[in-house]
Parts: C-alpha cells; structure tokens; sequence
C-alpha cells in the first residue's frame, strides 16, 4: 500500500534513522513470511472469485445491475490489476450516462481519476477531474474528490522526487488538506478522518496523528484495502517521532494486509527490504523486494518500477556479493579439508559430503542469475516504457506548437476577411443598395469560403506532421477500397474524417461539427471505411497509432 501522505519524504527518514535502531527480532518477520509462502493459493483464490464474479455479470440483464456488477469488478480490481481496473470503470462511466444518472458518473469518473493516477497517468488523471462539476457532488463525493486530488499530487510528487517541481507539489498538498478539513460532511467520513489525521501530522503533531488512526484502525480488519492504507501512513508517523520500532510494527502490519488482501498496487513491502538492507538483512531484503518487484509488474504502475530500480541494484549487487564470498569461503575450506584429507583416510569421507554440498551451492547460485537474469529483463522492459512515454510526450508537443501556430494564421485571416466583407455590407447599406445588400446577406459564398479556407489549412498542417498519412492508410485498406486523392487537394472529407480520429476526435457529433456535416454523414463514412478495412476490429486503433 502507498507508504503515506509523504511519500517523498520516507527514503529520506528511514536513511538517516536506521543507524538508531537494531534490526527488529526474526519473530516479527514470521507471519510475513509465511504470507508470501501461501500467496499462489491467495492469488489462485482472488481469480476464482473474480471469476465468479464475471459470470455474475454476464447474467444481468437491467443498466442499473450490470452497473453495480461492474463497480464491484472494478473495485476488485483496482489495488490488484490496472488494466483490467481500467476497462471496469469505462463500462461503468458508458452505463452511467446511458442512463443519465450524475451520481453513478461521477463516481465512476472518481474512480477513473484514482487508477489513472496509480499507474502514473497524470495527465488523464487531471483531465478526468476537470469534467467534474464540484456543484453538483454530494458531500461524501466532494471529500472523496479532494481527496482523489491529494492522491494526485502525491503521485505527481513521487514521480518529479529529486528535482524542484516536487517541494512544490508537496506544499500544494498541505494546503488542499488544510482546505478539505473545513468542508461540512460527517465526521465518520473515513476520507475526512484521514485528512484530518495528515493535516495533524502537517502541523507537527504526529502523537495526535496516530492516536486518530489507531481509533481508526479499529474499523478494518487485515487484508482491507483501508487497513493497509491506515497502517502505512501510521508507520509514516512513527517514523517522523524517531520510533523505528514503531514504523517497523505498522511497516509489517500493512505488507501483510497487502498480501492478505492480494493489493498488489503497494509500498510497504519495498520499504521494509530497503530497511532490511541497511541493516545488513541481505537475504531477506532480496526476497521482499522480489515479491514487490513481482506485484509491480503485475498490477502495471510505472511508479512502483521506478521507485524499485532506485533500490533494486544495490539489494542485488550486495546479495551477489555474499554470495561470491561464501563461495570464497567454501573453497578455502575445501583446501583445508584436503590438506587434511592427505593425512587422514577418514577425511576422504568429508571431503565427498562437502562436494556434494558444493554442487548444491553451484545449482543455487545458476538459479540465482537467472533471477537475476529475469529482474534485468523486468527492468529493461520498465526503461523502454519510459521511452515510449517520453516519445508520446514529443509528438504530443509537435501537434500542439503545429496547430498553434495555424490557428493564429487562421483567426487572423477570417478577421481580416470578417472586417472587409463587414465594410462592403456597410457601403451598400450607406449606398441604400438593399437589392444587393439582401443578395450578399443570402448568399453562403463567404461562409463556405472560410470552410474551403479552414479545410486547406488543416490539411496542410495536418500533412506536415503526418506526410504519409494516406499511403499509411491505404495499406490498411483492401485493394480495391483504397482512398484515392485528386490532384491538387490534400486530403478527401473521407481522409479527414480519419485525421481527425488519429489526432484524438473520435466523437462523432464533434466530427460533424467539425467538418460541416450531419452525423448520419460521419456515421457512413466510418462504417465504409470499416467495411475496406483489411482488419476491420481494429482499424480505428491502427489509424491512431499512425506517427509518419
């Protein structure tokens, strides 16, 4: 579970404090342990009642009950797995605004808000925000709102972690809760009681932090989401009024309701292995960090993998190293023994145990680097996301600065051709033409001039970016369904209809506003373009992801 409200700030104290403290007795590790022992059976049990739950949904027949089916699928989902958590919450939002109920929407679009910030999406995160009008939330939503934004700035925090732009979303964070805490709701909010909790915390007053989640902790049992979330942040606390032992006891306590509960969008494990390193429990902090390398990469979050690789190669590097100079040690202690050996016919015995042995060691150590050989592979895929993302940002910036720049041009040209068409309809007026004055106010001349006008200067900017846009098409296209372009024109209304789908508009209504035509238009020519397709389920999808 997320380790706290101050995310940022716990490497930082766990570094500078371990040296207070001895490592925490074997005992407190032991139900820890024993919970990652068994956790292909909690695993094999959470996909069992997800599959249940499945068919449940598959048996409803009413928007109101495939709804709440599908907000239990998300919930289920959403500290376990992104992308299925993803998928749940977008039906819930389509079926919400069939049946045009505010309440249901926007609680879904919370919920979308929250795992779009888990996994590290905080663009989209704060564009789902942005479509909720506060006005019309109900109290407990409005809580939960702010509280989604604190998450938010939380994330944001973790992931700028290292340069300026994190002190400053950190004080953004202190002065939303300070704003949350004087909202009128009541005070059992859960929401509420933990904002409280933090803004105490902000105030220096860890002792009255804690005190308020120990009363509620109470509420929650191990393995709720909740619970992991209260012990973490209390942990946090502890941390602040130098009680290490403290933080350890509610570190533990939240890793294992995370793999009680099969939460796999979570910290506390990572924590506690980076902590363990420090102090000198090599072997165990490998284990752990393992584990929450694992649930990292199952559950999607960029985040998590980041913050792992902080911590990840020095945990390796110094398990590889023990490992090295135990194998050091076996052969100086094999070279004893032989020494031995020559003067005793008893020592031959001793020496075929401690082979034996030595083979074992050698299979532990193959089967070591290839878990190493894994984590790299993990790690790599984790730098090439990035690069994605980072490549998804560039082009992002290329169409903004392109359509900038043309819509300037444009609005400035359609001024201009505003004030003269404006000044000619006054000299006729002035003239008493009415005749003609009537004539030029009819006439759609002038109008469809600025459409041919708009039209060429989104084809030319639209084809600066993507010159191949068309031939790109085509090879999505059958044959004989090809888009075929007259000389002198960029782009036919068909191929439009397309470019405005790969920059993002895939809404038909906005598309026919766009291009001046009736949304049975657009509809057609979607479903013609379709029908051409080479591959017609997902030909949308591949126009999208055109980038020549």
């Amino acid at each position: 579970m997320r380790m706290s409200r101050y995310p940022i700030l716990v490497a930082m104290m766990l570094t500078f404090a371990v040296s207070l403290t001895g490592a925490p007795s074997q005992n407190a590790f032991w139900r820890l342990d024993s919970l990652i022992a068994t956790q292909p059976r909690i695993i094999a049990d959470k996909e069992q009642r997800l599959i249940e739950m499945k068919a449940g949904l598959a048996r409803e027949t009413t928007a109101e009950r495939q709804y709440d089916a599908l907000k239990r699928l998300y919930e289920e989902y959403s500290a376990y797995q992104y992308d299925s958590a993803y998928a749940y919450v977008a039906d819930c939002i389509a079926i919400a605004s069939q049946l045009g109920d505010e309440s249901k929407l926007n609680e879904s679009r919370l919920n979308l808000a929250h795992i779009l910030s888990t996994a590290c999406l905080m663009d989209k995160a704060q564009q789902t925000l942005s479509q909720i009008d506060t006005t019309r939330l109900t109290p407990d939503q409005l809580i939960r709102y702010y509280r989604t934004c604190t998450d938010l700035l939380i994330y944001q925090a973790e992931y700028m972690q290292g340069t300026q732009y994190a002190d400053e979303y950190v004080r953004q964070l202190v002065s939303l809760r300070q704003h949350i805490i004087n909202i009128r709701v009541p005070h059992d909010n859960v929401d509420y009681l933990l904002t409280v909790a933090e803004s105490r915390a902000d105030s220096q007053q860890p002792r009255q932090a804690v005190d308020l989640l120990a009363r509620l902790m109470r509420n929650y049992a191990s393995g709720d989401r909740l619970y992991s979330i209260i012990t973490s942040t209390m942990a946090f606390h502890y941390s602040q009024m130098g009680d290490l032992d403290g933080q350890m006891k509610f570190l533990i306590k939240s890793a294992e309701s995370d793999l009680e509960g099969c939460i796999r969008e979570n910290t506390s494990l990572r924590m506690i292995a980076d902590r363990l390193f420090d102090e000198g429990d090599i072997d165990r902090a490998y284990r752990y960090m393992r584990v929450a390398v694992d649930d990292a990469n199952f559950y999607g979050t960029r985040l998590r993998n980041i913050q792992s690789s902080r911590i990840v190669p020095k945990i390796l590097t110094a398990y590889q190293t023990k490992q090295e100079r135990n194998h050091r040690n076996m052969m100086w202690l094999l070279a004893a023994i032989s020494v031995i050996a020559a003067m005793l016919v008893v020592g031959v015995i001793a020496i075929y145990q401690l082979l034996k042995r030595y083979r074992r060691l050698n299979e532990q150590k193959r089967a070591i680097n290839e878990q190493l050989r894994q984590v790299n592979a993990q790690l790599g895929d984790t730098v090439e996301q990035l690069h994605e993302s980072n490549g998804l940002l560039q082009e992002r910036e290329k169409l903004k600065e392109e359509y900038i720049a043309r819509f300037l041009a444009l609005s400035s040209k359609f001024i201009d051709r505003g004030e003269e068409q404006r000044k000619a309809l006054y000299r006729l007026h002035r003239d008493r033409k009415t005749e003609e004055l009537s004539r030029e106010l009819k006439s759609t001349h002038f109008g469809n001039e600025n459409a041919q006008l708009f039209y060429e200067n989104f084809d030319k900017a639209f084809l600066n970016i993507y010159p191949n846009f068309v031939n790109e098409v085509n090879k999505l296209l059958q044959e004989d369904g090809k888009i075929e372009v007259k000389n002198g024109k960029r782009l036919t209304t068909e191929s439009r209809v397309l470019a405005l789908i790969r920059i993002g508009i895939i809404d038909n209504q906005s598309i026919a506003n766009i291009l001046r035509a009736s949304l049975t238009t657009i509809y057609t020519y979607r479903s013609k373009l379709k029908a051409r397709a080479i591959s017609k389920d997902d030909f949308e999808a591949s126009v999208k992801a055109i980038d020549c």
